[in-house]
């Protein structure tokens, strides 16, 4: 697949274009509400102050015309503050296919003026909340941060989608996944590449709604939730019969019938002081609510209407509720809570109650919901999560250059699965007009990679990693072809010293590095990514220990790739190993600066550029 940024360019077009309509009719709107509240206040008051009962009238007329047009002027806006925000989405489009991670750090604070408000926003592009220090690769691979996968890839908006994907970019190798699994996270990838008006559209949506947070008084509500106690059904009941003694007492006894109204509001008040035992549960819980469920609502609402004919897709939007399915459900707990959303002001809240038990009536159909539903409710978000991640997979294919989905080694043999060959590899990191691509091919062996400094040994190793993990999200890899096996990633590249846990760097580096060779203990399929082995020791105990770590994980069942200037471990390799491959990168020279092609090539470079730098910045 390959990015359209045309097509994103074309949109951001149709929403300016949309944007300026709906601002002119905003304002047309604004001066007849203006006028027509002016108009109807005037004529009322002259009405009333002049005894003339047409000029009242005719301004209560003119008042409905101003919350007529109140009530337009409300979807106006309202369509509005979407198209602001859908073009926010498709500026991050535009920001991601170009590279420029810094635009897509301005679009995220756009319009924030609190700095606890810029900061959480960056928090989120960032994701570094989810950062775990001594995880696999997570640090090396730039999986978290300003410049790294997930703020590359994350199109997620709510917190549990956010929190999703940054769950399979950490864990992809979870024990016992199937191909068959692989495939069918593919193609629902595949079926969201094919809609991405349904991403923007699902995105713009959720970050209307700000679902920042988890929505912990619905699952609270949907776990506990009960139905209501017979003796609140039976006080609610009667709150609603005893108006049946108003006509009753005007047949029977008209003298006393005009008592009987204030004695029935008397009544429901008792009743509705009563109730404060039996329903301020059920109250209390939609007051945390209402937002959150309208929100979800929609995106379910947009999920359906967008037609997928995938299966997975289809089973995720649906969810497990097989007899309504997840929209109509939380469609029946919002229409709960917009009769709960009358009783927002006391007073009329009050006022309602005294009429009919309206708080009964609202704790009876939430304990019924939560009874028939509520069960399904943690399926309902873990399904929206399940489809953000997907969305957030299928970004790879929406702002790449290149990319397409990968095949899997079919077996689950641990020795089959220790492979990796991908043509044209690209770091999906690196700026689109500079990325240079490389082929590499690893069967149960390990490629040891020379070549001097800055000439992109770490990169190529990173690249491999990031379309390993990439590839185990069941999303696509920047790479023209790819096929590997289901391993398990590990890693040790940035190693940083630590003077709190008196830990030196080499300390850091064996610690790491033990954890590399502890794995490969399980059998289980590995793929290993180190960069520069034993740098912070003298050379003759770096050859040695280099040596001892490529016997440990000289395995059938692990493939790897490590770089090196250490040569004298190169060249006692070339004896008593059969499962090396050597590769290098090499460069040109000029008067003025090094050239650099970062093309990967068989076989062992023993240049060096350390020198040359060095008098390039004045140290001879």
């Amino acid at each position: 697949m390959k990015a359209d940024l045309k097509f994103f360019e074309d949109k951001d077009k149709e929403i300016i274009a949309d944007l300026a309509s709906y601002g002119r009719q905003s304002g047309i709107l604004s001066f007849f509400r203006l006028i027509t509240f002016l108009g109807a206040a005037g004529l009322i008051i002259g009405g009333i102050a002049s005894k003339i009962p047409a000029l009242y009238i005719s301004g209560g007329f003119i008042f409905l015309s101003f919350i007529v047009f109140c009530i337009i002027h409300g979807r106006i806006l309202d369509k509005v503050n979407y198209l602001t925000e859908l073009s926010k989405v498709n500026s991050s489009y535009i920001a991601r296919i170009k590279g420029d991670f810094n635009e897509l750090r301005n679009i995220a604070v756009k319009g924030l003026k609190r700095a606890e408000d810029i900061g959480l926003a960056k928090s989120r592009l960032y994701g570094r909340d989810f950062e775990i220090p001594d995880h696999d690769y997570c640090m090396d691979l730039d999986v978290f941060g300003k410049k790294s996968l997930f703020s590359l890839l994350n199109v997620s908006e709510t917190s549990f989608g956010r929190r999703r994907f940054a769950d399979s970019l950490l864990n992809p190798h979870v024990s016992g996944i199937k191909a068959e699994d692989l495939k069918a996270k593919q193609a629902s990838v595949k079926a969201l590449c094919d809609k991405p008006e349904v991403l923007m559209d699902y995105q713009a949506t959720a970050r209307l709604g700000r679902m920042i947070k988890d929505p912990k008084a619905l699952m609270d509500f949907a776990k506990t939730g009960s139905k209501t106690k017979p003796a609140a059904n039976i006080l609610g009941i009667i709150g609603c019969i005893i108006w049946i003694s108003v006509p009753a007492a005007y047949i029977i006894f008209p003298d006393y019938a005009a008592a009987t109204i204030p004695a029935c509001l008397i009544i429901n008040l008792f009743i509705f002081m009563a109730g404060r035992v039996f329903n301020d549960s059920y109250l209390k819980a939609c007051e945390g609510m209402p937002a959150q469920v309208k929100t979800i609502l929609k995106l379910y609402k947009i999920l359906e209407n967008a037609g997928f004919e995938e299966q997975g897709l289809k089973s995720l939007i649906k969810g497990s509720d097989k007899t309504e399915g997840a929209y109509e459900s939380l469609k029946k707990l919002n229409s709960i809570l917009r009769i709960a959303g009358l009783r927002s002001q006391p007073l009329f809240a009050l006022l309602l109650n005294l009429i009919a038990p309206l708080d009964y009536l609202v704790s009876f159909m939430l304990g019924n919901w939560a009874v028939a539903h509520g069960k399904f409710l943690p399926s309902y978000i873990d399904g929206l999560s399940e489809v953000e991640a997907l969305m957030c997979a299928a970004q790879t294919g929406l702002v790449l250059p290149l990319s397409t989905f990968p095949e899997f080694v079919e077996s689950d043999d641990a020795a089959c699965n220790a492979f990796f060959e991908g043509t044209d590899l690209a770091h999906p990191l690196i700026a689109p007009e500079t990325v240079v691509r490389n082929s590499v091919k690893l069967s149960n062996d390990i490629a040891i990679i020379t070549g001097s400094n800055m000439s992109g040994k770490t990169t190529m190793i990173r690249t491999v990693g990031v379309c390993t993990v990439l590839a185990l999200t069941g999303g696509l890899v920047p790479a023209a072809t790819l096929k590997l096996g289901r391993m398990r990633v590990m890693s040790s590249m940035r190693i940083v010293d630590s003077i709190e846990e008196n830990m030196s760097t080499f300390k850091a580096e064996l610690i790491r590095i033990s954890g590399i060779v502890n794995a490969a203990g399980d059998k289980k399929a590995l793929l290993f990514l180190i960069d520069e082995i034993f740098r912070g020791t003298n050379s003759d105990d770096r050859t040695e220990g280099a040596l001892t770590v490529l016997k440990k994980l000289s395995k059938p069942y692990i493939c790897g790739l490590m770089t090196t200037h250490d040569y004298a471990m190169i060249d006692k390799t070339e004896t008593g190993f059969n499962n090396i491959r050597y590769y290098h990168f090499s460069e040109s020279y000029t008067d003025k600066e090094i050239v650099f092609d970062y093309k990967l090539a068989s076989g062992i470079s023993r240049q060096s550029n350390a020198k040359y730098l060095m008098k390039l910045v004045g140290i001879e």
